[in-house]
């Protein structure tokens, strides 16, 4: 017998997050997604911060005023990715956690 994906969906849904309307399994589910994306961003941003020893906003200022190499001006863009992503996951998370944890 072959189920659909939605019985199979439902099903585990229902064994792993019991008591939970789909919507709050939803909310749950992009909750942790939002959180391991967060953590990928602020490891990033960690490895750059470490890399230049510096912050990110002076690191930005010597890009615009100086005459990057290919290596730094691509640190810029992937460092400006990162910290772009950790502003979003947490508007994100913070979003989430309103609909997670209503009074």
């Amino acid at each position: 017998m072959v189920l659909n994906a939605e019985v199979i969906v439902t099903e585990s849904a229902r064994r792993l997050f019991s008591g939970l309307s789909k919507d709050e399994v939803l909310a749950s589910l992009l909750f942790e997604r939002a959180q391991r994306n967060l953590i990928k961003y602020q490891s990033q941003a960690r490895h750059y911060e470490t890399k230049y020893r510096l912050a990110f906003d002076v690191f930005r200022q010597q890009i615009a005023e100086g005459e990057p190499d290919e290596e730094q001006e691509q640190d810029y863009f992937d460092w400006e990715l990162a910290i772009t992503g950790i502003e979003d996951m947490t508007l994100e998370l913070d979003r989430l956690s309103e609909l997670l944890y209503q009074a």
